[in-house]
Order: structure tokens, then sequence, then C-alpha cells
């Protein structure tokens, strides 16, 4: 059964803040820990964000299930690690890094206004150098300030992405948490509460998922030459598109400019799209074995 929507989720964002996270053995321990709570696990670089809604302890209470992990995690592995629990992955992020390190950030749905009234406007997904000076015009500094901001009005000036946005600052988004990323190859996705429409747009958040991705390559010192795009439509069909590099690469820009070339091959300038995803992977063999932290897990 997937995990309940909307403010009824609780959200644990962990982020690693010291402890042997790149042993395999350790890792392994870490990923078996978490799953007494949940199956529902999504993996990142130094991080975890677990869906505890519905968790195999059946315990109701957020607070309670994100103490106890972070509990566990000090006594059994001896890791220090900061922990932010909240109704979504965009939240619970940000809570996690309120107290780092080994804090511990609890935003329960009451507590968003207060919560997000000084989060930067930079760190809503999506909203990079250009996107930022356009909020400024508008002397829109902070996350806060958006839920005094008509809806319309973000339409306007940012087309669907304002639609995001506006719900992003509002607390809704129901963005899932994906269980297990795969063990060759690194992806980074954003979901829009209301499907793009405009080529502009489009290319705005594919060129934001680019820079994420390669500063994941390049802290793991990785270069990948597999370029995947995901392209989910408002029908909710999904189509997947992959170029290989004529070289490897840990460079945004190409990453960026053969994730357009994709995206042209999609319906998604007629269709529109609610969800953009770019997976890359064709490592080195002497690079899979560091991204494969699991691989005394496998039978």
């Amino acid at each position: 059964m997937s995990p309940a929507k909307g403010g009824r989720r609780k959200i644990v964002h962990i982020g690693i803040d010291s402890g042997l996270c790149h042993n395999t053995r350790a890792y392994a321990e870490f990923a078996a820990l978490l799953r007494e709570y949940t199956d529902w696990i999504e993996w990142g670089d130094d991080y975890a964000i677990l869906d505890v809604t519905d968790n195999k302890l059946d315990i109701p209470f957020g607070t309670r299930v994100a103490k106890m992990i972070k509990s566990d995690i000090k006594r059994q592995l001896g890791w220090s690690v900061s922990v932010g629990l909240a109704p979504s992955k965009f939240l619970a992020q940000l809570a996690m890094e309120r107290q780092r390190p080994d804090g511990l950030t609890v935003v329960l749905p009451e507590q968003l206004g207060d919560f997000l009234a000084d989060v930067p406007i930079d760190r809503l997904p999506g909203v990079g150098a250009v996107t930022r000076q356009q909020f400024a015009t508008m002397q829109i500094e902070y996350v806060g300030a958006l839920t005094q901001v008509p809806l319309n009005e973000l339409v306007r000036h940012f087309g669907q992405r304002g639609s995001s946005f506006w719900h992003l600052a509002q607390g809704w988004d129901d963005d899932p948490v994906a269980p297990a990323e795969q063990l060759d190859q690194i992806r980074e996705e954003t979901s829009f509460a209301a499907p793009l429409y405009t080529r502009e747009e489009m290319r705005d958040a594919l060129r934001e998922l680019a820079s994420a991705l390669c500063g994941r390559l390049q802290r793991r010192g990785l270069q990948a030459r597999d370029v995947t795009l995901e392209v989910r439509y408002p029908d909710f069909r999904t189509a997947t598109r992959t170029s290989r590099l004529a070289a490897f690469t840990d460079r945004a820009q190409a990453v960026f400019t053969t994730a357009c070339e994709l995206l042209e091959q999609t319906e998604a300038d007629d269709l529109g799209t609610r969800l953009l995803g770019i997976g890359l992977g064709g490592f080195a063999d002497e690079e899979i074995e560091q991204l494969d932290l699991f691989a005394s897990e496998k039978p």
C-alpha cells in the first residue's frame, strides 16, 4: 500500500553528518536499520528520505519515529545524523538542514507559516539565479512571502512553475518517496503541482536538474556517459529517452544540452509535463564499484 498523501504524510529526511558512510558494510547496516521502520526509502549522497506515515511499527506519532530512528543510528552505528520531520520531502529537507550537525527539527502542518517565513526564495526547487532575480523585482526574498501573493499573479509571472512555487509555499507537495534508486545510475527529478506547457519552463527545470546531478557526480569523483530523460505527461503516461555521449563527463552543460535534445523526441510540447527527471549512468567499472554502496546485499 502506498503512503498517505498531503498534510497527513510524515516524511523523515536523514542527513549523515559523520560516520563511515562510504563503507559498504556500514551502509548496508544503515539500510537494514531503516527498513525496520519502512520500505519507502529514497537514497542519495549521504542522506536518506523515509515515508513513515504507515510505518512497520504502527507508531502514529511521526516525532516519536524520528527520535527513535536518530537514536538507533547513534547507538548501533555510532553515526552523527541530522533529522528533519515534515509533511513533504521538500519541507523535511529544509527541516533537516535547520539544526546541523546532530539536530532534530520537527515541522508540523500548523507550523509551516512560521517555519517558511525566513527560508530564502532560492531554496525552492526550480529557482535558480534568473528566477531569483525575477522574484527580487517583485520584492520577494523569502518563501513565506509567497503565501501573500495571489496564485494567478505567480502564474502570470512564471507560467505553470508559478503554481508549483505557490503550492510548495503553502506546504502542499505530494512528491512521493521513490524507493531504491538504481545502483548503476544516479538521478534527479522534479514534479510540478500543475503541468508545464512551455519549452522555456521545461528547459529551466532541466537546467536545474543537470546542475544538481553533476554536482553529485563531482562530489563522488564520477563521470557518466549515458543520459536518460524521463517525462511524465499530464495523463500520467511516462516517456523515457536515452542517449550515449561521445565521452564521459561530469559537466552540467553537456548533460543539459543532451537532455534538451531528448526532450525534443517526446510529446511534451504538445501534451505538457508534470514531472521531469534526468538519470546518468554508463560509469567506468571502477566507478560503478564506488557507486554500489549496497553490493554486500545482493544475492
